[in-house]
This record gives structure tokens, sequence and C-alpha cells, in this order.
């Protein structure tokens, strides 16, 4: 799954790049503007604005029954979702805009995206981790201490949500998360704890009334093999085994139906 973390703050191998590539096509804007003017950040401001914002818009359209019950959370950008290609068409339709009779800035504003796009490879590259799978053997145990066998995961997609319960963003997501385990037939979602023994596990669910299946992972192993660098954490596995994507941090109900029916 991979990562990157800058003292206390972990960015997911999704997010870190793309937050890279903002940050230093504001610094490259930010020194060319210097010279062909302040419009140039207008520009970018502008572009980066309206790809946020067609690219949550197509995603909360492409996903709409998952957010259909709590419109609210359409508003959460912050767990994720964001549709590549309406980024991308938002971006261009705001520079076609701003720069369509400035002609002098079309070479400041490609050399920004330039430069915003080598961040974005070199960040990606570096945090992406590698192509990963399922460990060769999963030492995962149900809370009376029986193992689980291999014929839970292997050969059938799954999602395997890595939480504890000290975690607040797992507090936040587990009850959503059930539901969603409780109605999904096809992907089973495997809820596996991180470091903590059966007791602990058994008194959050009865205090929280959460109906799931809890495995343990008292090692931590899953987080180890799966380089994830905090809880909680969303592993989305297709049938073979590998790491099809991943989720750091809260998840939405539309970003985990979206990665459900990606596996299928």
């Amino acid at each position: 799954m991979g990562g990157l973390s800058v003292g206390p703050l972990v960015f997911s191998a999704e997010r870190a790049p793309v937050l890279a590539a903002i940050l230093v096509a504001m610094l490259v804007a930010g020194l060319l503007a210097r010279r062909v003017g302040a419009a140039l950040n207008t520009w970018l401001l502008s572009a980066l604005v309206a790809a946020a914002l067609l690219g949550r818009i197509v995603f909360v359209a492409s996903n709409w029954p998952g957010f259909a019950g709590a419109p609210w959370t359409i508003l959460a950008f912050w767990q994720g979702g964001f549709d590549g290609f309406g980024a991308a068409a938002g971006g261009a339709l705001a520079t076609l805009w701003h720069l369509r009779r400035s002609q002098r800035l079309w070479l400041p504003a490609l050399a920004t995206l330039a430069y915003a796009a080598i961040t974005w490879n070199t960040v990606h590259q570096l945090a992406r981790g590698g192509d990963m799978g399922l460990p060769a053997a999963m030492a995962l145990t149900r809370l009376d201490g029986s193992a689980v066998p291999a014929s839970d995961w292997q050969g059938k997609p799954i999602v395997i949500n890595l939480w504890a319960s000290w975690c607040a963003p797992c507090r936040r997501e587990m009850p959503m998360m059930a539901e969603v385990a409780q109605q999904e037939t096809q992907v089973p979602i495997l809820f596996v704890n991180q470091g903590e023994g059966p007791g602990a596990i058994r008194r959050y669910l009865a205090q929280e009334g959460i109906a799931i299946s809890a495995l343990q992972d008292p090692g931590m192993q899953m987080m180890a093999h799966f380089q994830t660098m905090g809880l909680p954490a969303t592993l989305f596995i297709d049938r073979d085994g590998k790491l099809r994507a991943g989720h750091m941090g809260e998840i939405s109900r539309a970003r985990l139906l979206s990665g459900i029916e990606d596996l299928r």
C-alpha cells in the first residue's frame, strides 16, 4: 500500500503525490508570477478549485447510492472520492478560460504543470511501495483463538479493514462498514484488529452494539506486510490475492462501495 510520513503527518500513496504536486505547482507559479504578474497565481488557484469541484461532482454522480442515505457526506471530501478524469477536465476548462487571451502566460503555465507532473510521478514511485499481494501465510485468529482457514480469503475478492478500538477514525467508520458487510454477499469484508486482545475487542463491540466477526492480528503483521503507516486502513484485494487499491484513514460509504464494485 505504501505511503509517506512527514513528522506526525501520514499521507497515503494515493494522496501524497497529489499534495506534493500541488505544493510544487504553487511554489513554481509564485516564483514565475514575479515576472509575469499575479494572473499566473489566479489561474492556478482557479484550476485547482475547478479540478477539485468537478472531480468531486463526477465521483458523487457516479456513486450516488453511497451518498443517497446521507447526502451531507458529499462535503466529507477528506474521506476520499475524486474522479481523475473529472478533475483533469475541470483543470483544463479553467486553464482555457483564464489563458485564452493571455499568450504570455501559456509558457509559465506549462512550466508550472511540467514541474507538478514530474513531482507527482516522483512521489508516486516513492510512495506506492511496489506491487503487493496477500502474505503467503496470514496468521489470523478468531476471538475464540481458532485459526482462520485460508479458504476465507483465497480465490475470491475481499476487503480487509485494519482497525483498533482505540483509533477514533476506526470507531467512526465501523458502524457504516459493519452495515455494508452485512448487506454485501459477493465480496466479504474481513475486520482484522491490530494488536489488541480478545477482551478489549469484545468490550468495544458490545459497548457499541456492533455485530461483526472480528479477527485478531496481535503481532500487527498485516500492517507491516502492506506498509500501512496508520489506522484505519482499508485494502481491496482481488481474486488473485493482489492489492487492487488501498485507502488510508476514515473511508466513506461511497468510496467503500466504489472499491467493492471495482473488485466484482
